[in-house]
């Protein structure tokens, strides 16, 4: 191009440089000249006008030049030439073929074993043919030192070798050789300031990765992480890594997954059995590791998620790591189910622990590491306590406390990260939150694991030898990852001790301990029992309730007896007695039919209107004795003179009492009819009470104008009858009238009855629609068992008013007692059917098609 500008004759400079060229070539052809060499360099992109001059000038000589010209090309990084360089220039003698095959062989074996132990997919047989091509350099230097080649600055040959050199002459100056059977990616000196200074050459930007995590005369995380395992192969794994991530051009490829690594890493002699733990470890301290969409891990110039998390986890003080820890342990034993403890207390201080007679408290306490056991503070305030057998204590005896509270804050920073995460909307499936939840998880274990070596004791009440105090049991936290109940793994301990049991207070073996253990006295309170259960340390724990159940139970089954607020476990013998049940099978009639059951004797005397004695007259037909009298006494007796004659038992019958307005004339007149026979009937007009100021009823009585209501009540011998309330309407004449707002009562002539499944639950579910209830029922139902037919019938006493459930809960329970097969036919027999309204009964009727003029006066009661 300055030829271009020199003037000569007619053209320029360029014009004659072109033609002696041109000159030349044809010259250099010829034998004179045969020990001449042209070099031709193609430097297109920098001379690209003189190159354009040049192929003006003589193109029709490049075909004449490509007929004696050799083409000499760079060496490719890629290639064998680049190995039989490096093996010219660095090495006077290698291995013979033979050698360097058992190499490559014992290579390909160890690949296989870390293969086979899930640590690689790396090829065994790849590796082995890249060793036997490139000995004795590993192959992993032509694929890794490829990624950085086109780096600006990095001549591809020459610094390749100039790197290779000074790794070569520090592995022997080292002794590094001595151990080595290949030449490795990983085999660069860090801590060598000149191969430290070259590697930051190639990617400046790398420098504080190297320094952090990599290599720093021990310092470096992957230094601290060999040393802690006793190995080598983290920083080896963290070399390769940086060698991967040495690219500085748009698009390069970066780093290694895990499995590639580890075939890049495996060699004879070398266990990589710990790779994974040592390997992770290393990762939860790198700060400059990242990972792409793929998984795979490089190095960049920017602090990842670690780095953050040890700036927050620095700038925790020890207070917030113990609020921390004992939010997390809390989460971890707070009680759910509440049957071996109901409260937890992590590090409370003395003055602020609180016992309670109904609740036992489990205390998590710091190690005692001053001297063995429990700390004395804590063994003095279960000594001055009032219910010893309501404390226990988790502790330890190994300072490990320091620990503990490095994970509680890596977990408290790991949380924050997450969180900040989560309100900056980072997506979930972005690498750096996937890997913030992957840390979470396992700083969530190694939490765990921390509080697992911390708390290995188990301190709880026992009575030993006849002594109270506490004994210790040594406690193990299993759990699997992030899984730990510590309520299961509490009463896991306390059961194998047998300080905590699930026994059914309906059992024997728990009332027979109870007995021995806490009523030890005739008679006890419910409450000195159970301050007896929280004070004495014999006593087992168990569910809160199971007390209370024992003691019910034994209530309901005789077995112990109450006596004011006192219970008797001796209760004293009964006195006879009788039980008394009574149908009206003709409600318009006052005989009763008398079903008497004696209790505690087989005697039964009675008298009427009076109390009967032993020589009065028996009772002879116990199931259906029948009776007008409104008043009976019944004595009952042990004829064998066993149990003592209780009091007699008084019998009142029951008076009915039906009305019947209707019209005379222009007159309107009241019936009113007593069930018992000589029964005095009072009424009143005005609304008064009839008991104070009724009239005496001596026949159908005129009913006065203006009456609005007539109410009425029937007594003989004292015993009255209910009170009715009849209304009056001028308006209307009488008849069969329902008020609409008022309760009602329908007593069915000859009882409601249904015959079959299908009738029972339809007219109990539309009785139910209407909110009916029921009185004087009797379920009859016909079952087959064991290929015979039975029957069973339940009768209810007439005042028990049943809800259509209570019904068909009884019918369900003897289906499902008495048979299996659900061939279970049951009918209904019902007396009385009561309504909340005249309305509701309105609307029953409408849905069964029923005509008001159907029923008789009788019949409705309101």
């Amino acid at each position: 191009e300055n030829a271009k500008t020199i003037t000569v004759g007619t053209g320029d400079l360029s014009v004659v440089t072109t033609t002696a060229l041109a000159n030349l070539f044809n010259a250099v052809n010829r034998l004179e000249l045969s020990n001449i060499l042209i070099v031709i360099s193609d430097l297109k992109a920098t001379y690209q006008s003189g190159t354009r001059l040049l192929q003006s000038s003589f193109s029709n000589l490049e075909g004449e030049v490509s007929r004696f010209a050799l083409n000499v090309e760079p060496v490719g990084s890629s290639s064998d030439e680049i190995y039989d360089i490096l093996r010219t220039k660095l090495f006077i003698q290698l291995p013979v073929k033979d050698e360097i095959n058992e190499i490559a062989l014992a290579y390909k074996s160890k690949a296989e074993e870390a293969k086979n132990l899930g640590f690689t997919n790396y090829s065994s047989d790849k590796l082995y043919t890249g060793i036997k091509e490139s000995y004795p350099f590993h192959p992993s230097i032509r694929e890794l030192y490829e990624r950085f080649r086109e780096n600006q600055n990095f001549q591809q040959t020459r610094d390749l070798i100039r790197l290779m050199r000074k790794i070569v002459i520090s592995m022997w100056s080292s002794g590094t050789s001595d151990k080595r059977y290949l030449i490795n990616a990983f085999d660069i000196d860090l801590n060598e300031a000149s191969l430290n200074t070259t590697i930051s050459q190639i990617k400046p930007s790398l420098v504080n990765a190297i320094s952090k995590d990599i290599a720093n005369e021990s310092r470096a995380t992957a230094e601290v992480v060999d040393n802690q395992f006793k190995i080598e192969f983290i920083s080896q794994a963290a070399k390769l890594l940086l060698v991967a991530s040495l690219a500085d051009v748009p698009n390069a490829l970066l780093g290694l997954a895990p499995h590639e690594m580890v075939g890049y890493l495996v060699e004879p002699d070398k266990d990589i059995t710990n790779f994974r733990t040592a390997f992770e470890e290393f990762l939860s301290q790198a700060w400059y590791i990242h990972s792409d969409k793929d998984g795979r891990l490089h190095f960049q110039n920017v602090r990842n998620l670690i780095a953050e998390l040890n700036s927050l986890v620095d700038g925790y003080d020890e207070e917030s790591a113990r609020l921390e820890i004992r939010k997390f342990l809390e989460e971890r034993f707070k009680p759910s189910v509440n049957d071996c403890y109901q409260k937890v207390q992590v590090f409370p201080p003395i003055d602020q622990i609180r016992l309670e007679p109904d609740k036992i408290l489990l205390i998590l306490s710091e190690p005692n590491i001053l001297s063995p056991g429990l700390n004395r503070e804590l063994v003095k305030l279960y000594e001055d306590a009032q219910y010893k057998n309501r404390i226990m204590f988790l502790t330890g005896d190994r300072n490990t406390m320091d620990n503990l509270i490095r994970r509680a804050k890596e977990y408290k920073a790991i949380q924050r990260i997450i969180s900040n995460m989560k309100s900056e909307r980072v997506p979930e499936n972005n690498p750096q939150f996937e890997m913030a939840v992957d840390r979470e998880i396992k700083i969530g274990q190694q939490f765990l694991s921390s509080a697992r070596e911390t708390f290995v004791k188990l301190y709880y009440p026992f009575n030993y030898r006849g002594e109270d105090k506490l004994v210790d049991a040594e406690f193990l936290m299993d759990f699997r990852g992030n899984d730990f109940n510590g309520e299961d793994q509490i009463k896991k301990v306390l059961s194998e001790k047998q300080k905590f049991t699930t026994e059914s207070p309906s059992g024997n073996s728990f009332k027979e301990k109870c007995l021995e253990r806490l009523f030890t006295l005739d008679e006890m309170r419910r409450e000195d029992l159970k301050n007896r259960a929280a004070s004495s340390p014999v006593w087992q724990w168990h569910h809160p309730k199971a007390i209370d159940e024992l003691i019910d139970y034994c209530l309901r089954t005789g077995a112990w007896f109450q006596a004011g607020n006192y219970i008797q476990k001796h209760p004293p013998k009964e006195e006879t007695s009788v039980n008394i049940q009574a149908t009206w099978p003709d409600k318009n009639s006052s005989e009763a039919v008398l079903k008497i059951i004696p209790k505690f004797g087989d005697e039964v005397h009675y008298e009427f209107d009076q109390v009967p004695t032993a020589a009065s007259d028996k009772i002879t037909d116990f199931n259906s004795w029948k009776t007008n009298e409104m008043v009976v006494w019944f004595l009952c007796i042990d004829s064998k003179g066993e149990l003592p004659t209780g009091k007699p038992v008084k019998w009142v019958n029951k008076i009915g009492l039906r009305y019947n307005p209707y019209d005379a004339g222009d007159q309107k007149k009241m019936r009113l009819e007593a069930s018992v026979a000589e029964a005095k009937i009072l009424y009143t007009t005005d609304g008064t009470d009839p008991k104070d100021n009724g009239a005496l009823y001596a026949g159908d009585f005129i009913i006065p104008k203006q009456t609005r209501y007539v109410l009425a009540i029937a007594e003989k011998k004292g015993i009255r009858s209910d009170q009715i309330e009849v209304s009056i309407n001028w308006n209307k004449p009488e008849g069969l009238k329902i008020d609409r707002t008022k309760p009602l009562s329908y007593h069915k002539k000859g009882m409601f009855k249904t015959n079959n499944n299908k009738q029972t639950y339809e007219e109990l579910a539309l009785f139910s629609k209407h909110n009916a209830t029921f009185a004087e029922v009797f379920i009859n139902s016909n079952f087959s068992f064991e290929e015979k037919e039975h029957w069973i019938s339940v009768t209810y006493d007439s005042l028990l008013i049943l809800t259509k459930e209570k019904i068909e809960e009884q019918i369900d329970f003897m289906r499902s007692s008495l048979t299996t097969d659900g061939d279970f036919e049951t009918s209904l027999q019902i007396g009385a059917v009561h309504f909340p309204s005249g309305q509701e009964f309105e609307d029953w009727m409408a849905e069964k098609q029923m005509l008001l003029n159907s029923l008789k006066q009788e019949e409705i009661i309101q």
